[in-house]
Parts: C-alpha cells; structure tokens; sequence
C-alpha cells in the first residue's frame, strides 16, 4: 500500500491561484500573499469574473404570477 503524503504531488507546493508564480503561503492560502488575495477580491467585484449565460435569455423579461395584477390574489 501507498501512501499518499508519500507520493511527489501531495509533498510539492501548489502555486498561488493568482499570479501561479510562487508557492502557496498557509497564512493567504490558496494565494501566495495578502496583495494577490487582494487582487483576486478586487476582480470578483469588478466583474472581471463573469459566467457567460444565454444571450436569449433575460431574467427580468419572464415575468411571475405575482408581476401579473390579474393573477395575483
């Protein structure tokens, strides 16, 4: 039987999920320091990261019972 805090991928540091240059610090993981955690919060919010969703679709035209005032109790 192997173990696998024996085999070479458990014991290799991972590279920081931001810049993939240096190693993962355990105090910022899974970054390698508090200005890439930094840079990576800042892209989430300016939308940088974005889900690609259907073109046809939008969410604000389909409207519910409750939108519609004949069908609302």
């Amino acid at each position: 039987m192997s173990n696998k805090a024996d085999s070479p991928k458990a014991s290799a540091p991972r590279p920081c999920v931001y810049c993939r240059k240096q190693p993962a610090v355990a105090a910022f993981k899974p970054f390698c320091s508090e200005g890439c955690r930094s840079r990576d919060l800042n892209a989430w919010l300016s939308d940088v990261y974005v889900i690609p969703g259907n073109a046809n679709e939008d969410e604000l035209s389909d409207m519910s019972a409750l939108d519609k005032p004949h069908e609302a109790g």
